[in-house]
């Protein structure tokens, strides 16, 4: 597939899904809250996760990942999509 057809696609990709933006306020004092919750339990995850996981909780979201130490954040709403029941 040529980049002029796989741009395209992710356009019409773009314009059905609601794209969150990192400009928020909220989610950006979350994600502290969520750092220095981590941190202090010595149980810090990277930066990305951390305002991914914050912008689930600003925006009442649930988050689909198989990411373990999204577990560790206190008020996520998290699934699992590839667990085996």
């Amino acid at each position: 597939m040529n980049a002029t057809r796989k741009l395209s696609q992710f356009n019409e990709f773009c314009q059905k899904v609601t794209i969150l933006f990192l400009d928020n306020l909220e989610v950006i004092e979350k994600a502290t809250e969520i750092h220095i919750d981590l941190r202090r339990k010595g149980r810090p995850i990277q930066d990305a996760d951390i305002l991914i996981a914050a912008t689930a909780i600003i925006h009442n979201l649930t988050l689909v990942s198989n990411d373990s130490d999204m577990s560790r954040v206190e008020g996520i709403n998290l699934e699992n999509w590839l667990e085996i029941e």
